[in-house]
C-alpha cells in the first residue's frame, strides 16, 4: 500500500522519496483501512513538514523492505537496524526509534535464556529479514539453533502459541502490542535477558537508488530527526500510541 505524506505542493517540494516500511509492525507501521499508520509514519509526516521532503510510504513484508532497498527499487526504508552488511547498500541517516529484542515464550515454559548456548537444540521463530546479530546467525548456520521464519510478527506469535517453536524473537513493544490486540497478552511472557539490547532503528537511503546528493540528503534528514528527538516531538508522537 502507498500513501503520499507531504504538507507541500509538488511545485514547492525540494525532494520526493519512496520509502519502504514493514506492513505489520504496530505501533510503528501498519495499515488502518488500507492506509499506512503508526509512530514511524507520523514521524515522517513531521519530518516532511520540517524539511519540505515528500515521502511516498509503501508498506510490505519486512524481508521485501530489505530486498527493495538493496536493489534500489525504493529510495529509502524506515526502521532498519544497522549492520556491516547493510552499510554496504544503505546510507544511515537519523534514528526513528529504539528497539529491544527479547525471547518470548508461552506461559508455563521452562526455557531460560542465559546466552546463545542455552538455545542450542531449540526451535526459535523470527520474522524474515529481522536482524538477530552475527553470533545468533553463526549458531543457526552451524545447526546449533533451529530457525523457523515467518512473514510477520503476528504469524510468529501464533506459531509460538501453536507449540511449533520453543520461543520467538520479537521486538518487545511490537510483540506486546500485537498480543494485547489479539487478547493473548496473558498467554506469553518475555524472558528477562534481552536477545538484542536497546538498539536504534534508522531511516536509511538506498545506495542504488537514483537520488542526487545522497550524502548531503542523509545529513539533512539526520539533523532534522535529531532535532525532533531533542525538542520532544518524537516523544509526543510515541505518547499518542501509548496504552
Amino acid at each position: 500500500m502507498l500513501v503520499l505524506l507531504s504538507l507541500f505542493g509538488l511545485a514547492h517540494a525540494q525532494t520526493r522519496l519512496s520509502v519502504a516500511g514493514d506492513v505489520a509492525f504496530p505501533p510503528y507501521s501498519y495499515l488502518v483501512e488500507g492506509q499506512p499508520a503508526g509512530i514511524d509514519v507520523d514521524i515522517l509526516l513531521e519530518l516532511s513538514r520540517r524539511t519540505g521532503i515528500e515521502f511516498d510510504i509503501q508498506l510490505m513484508p519486512f524481508k521485501r523492505v530489505i530486498e527493495t532497498l538493496r536493489d534500489g527499487r525504493v529510495d529509502a526504508a524506515m526502521a532498519v537496524l544497522r549492520s556491516a552488511e547493510r552499510e554496504g547498500f544503505a546510507i544511515f541517516t537519523g534514528v526513528l526509534h529504539n528497539s529491544t529484542y527479547a525471547l518470548f515464550v508461552a506461559q508455563g515454559s521452562s526455557l531460560s535464556f542465559e546466552g546463545l548456548e542455552s538455545l542450542r537444540g531449540r526451535q526459535i521463530g523470527k520474522v524474515r529479514g529481522f536482524l538477530m546479530g552475527e553470533a545468533f546467525d553463526a549458531e543457526v548456520a552451524a545447526g546449533q539453533i533451529k530457525l523457523s521464519e515467518t512473514a510477520t510478527a503476528e504469524q510468529s506469535l501464533r506459531m509460538l502459541l501453536a507449540g511449533r517453536v520453543d520461543a520467538i524473537s520479537g521486538q518487545v513493544v511490537v510483540t506486546r502490542y500485537i498480543a494485547r490486540e489479539l487478547g493473548l497478552a496473558d498467554r506469553i511472557s518475555a524472558l528477562p535477558r534481552p536477545l538484542l539490547p536497546d538498539r536504534p532503528s534508522f531511516l536509511v537511503l538506498s545506495r542504488q537508488a537514483p537520488v542526487p546528493d545522497k550524502e548531503a540528503l542523509a545529513q539533512r534528514l539526520k539533523q532534522a530527526l535529531d532535532a525532533m528527538h531533542k525538542d520532544g516531538s518524537v516523544q509526543r508522537i510515541e505518547a499518542r500510541y501509548a496504552r
